[in-house]
């Protein structure tokens, strides 16, 4: 199963725990201005979390069970919604992949 995780700049970053995998990442251009980055992340074992971390001076830290993430059963599911989670008809929108997967 698969999830995809975003973190906003300047805003908050999701950093998987023990049992998530990376798979490929991917940087979001808003009119050539990043807004966000996207991780689809393979689970490797149920009743695991994703830590969210705040970019602000607290820093506060919450620790979410994947059960609130949309799952895929495969990478190119996950990939088909990403796509889809950026297209806004004829905004200026792009995502640039920054790891290959493995």
């Amino acid at each position: 199963m698969y999830i995809i995780l975003t973190s906003k700049i300047d805003e908050y970053d999701a950093r998987p725990e023990e049992g998530i995998m990376p798979i490929e990442s991917y940087e979001y251009y808003f009119y050539d201005k990043k807004k966000a980055d996207f991780t689809i992340a393979e689970v490797v074992a149920d009743g695991k979390r994703v830590s969210i971390v705040e970019c602000d001076e607290n820093g506060q830290t919450n620790s979410v069970p994947i059960k609130f993430f949309e799952k895929f059963e495969t990478v190119e599911e996950a990939r088909k919604e990403l796509k889809q989670l950026v297209t806004f008809g004829t905004i200026d929108t792009r995502l640039e992949r920054v790891s290959a997967p493995l």
